[in-house]
């Protein structure tokens, strides 16, 4: 007999996540403390809001989510959906679904969101099936820059979120909470405002048309070799290229469905 229970202990979301993704097209490779620091700490997701399936007392199923006000929505996103290999077409991912979806409602929600990576064809025809539907592509962008030149002009991070507050593209793992997270530092540059940590380049607040250049030139003047940067603008994907930025093979849909 299949139940679901919200609000999982740590263990039990850890080894549904372990035994659902064993088999998925990226190895994951965490252990708990993985699990908590990344998965759910810095991806800014919450057991409270997560669904488990048991069969018993074994954990077989997950839908893992986060809850946060964007552009004033409440959006609850799937930070993860897997389900035991044994324990697949029994109709536990819907189950799942039809869980979190009643439980947003309570909430007052306005939207459901997720990423799913391209090629992952059943995911992405279950979610079709569950009503969601495309909003934009994520592309995963890489270069190395050894030399460094002048270093950037630092500013402070209340006018970087007044100014980030305006801007249009959205990156869950990216957004002003995760770069609080990682400790980022806040610049600007030709008057376009960047956050980065490490090699990490979070944000570049700019005209569509400059952000490439912008993203370039910043990398001249941080300190680390190799930087990375995420988008959701195709337009900006060329340029980036242009740039010589190298795009990882992995791209992924980023999907909603509005349910108020």
């Amino acid at each position: 007999m299949i139940h679901i229970k919200r609000n999982p202990d740590l263990e039990s979301a850890y080894n549904a996540m372990q035994e659902g993704f064993s088999d998925y097209m990226i190895p994951l490779g965490l252990s708990l403390e993985v699990f908590q620091e990344r998965i759910l700490t810095r991806d800014a997701n919450q057991l409270e809001h997560s669904f488990v399936a048991f069969h018993g007392e074994r954990p077989v199923g997950l839908w893992l989510n986060g809850l946060k006000k964007i552009k004033k929505e409440q959006v609850m996103r799937c930070g993860g959906l897997g389900v035991d290999p044994q324990y697949r077409r029994l109709g536990i991912a819907k189950a799942l679904y039809e869980a979190q979806l009643s439980y947003a409602k309570e909430l007052e929600v306005d939207r459901l969101m997720l990423e799913v990576i391209q090629g992952n064809t059943p995911a992405i025809d279950l979610y079709h099936q569950l009503g969601y539907r495309q909003d934009h592509e994520l592309g995963y962008f890489q270069r190395d820059e050894p030399n460094q030149v002048n270093p950037l002009v630092e500013i402070d991070e209340v006018a970087f979120e007044r100014r980030y507050a305006q801007q249009g593209e959205y990156i869950w793992q990216q957004d002003p909470g995760v770069m609080k997270y990682r400790k980022a530092t806040y610049y600007e540059l030709d008057g376009a405002f960047i956050a980065a940590s490490n090699d990490s380049i979070f944000a570049i607040l700019t005209e569509e048309s400059e952000v490439a250049r912008i993203a370039t030139e910043a990398t001249r003047r941080l300190s680390g070799t190799t930087y990375q940067l995420q988008s959701t603008n195709p337009l900006v994907w060329e340029t980036l290229r242009a740039e010589g930025w190298v795009q990882r093979d992995l791209k992924q849909f980023v999907m909603s469905k509005a349910i108020r």
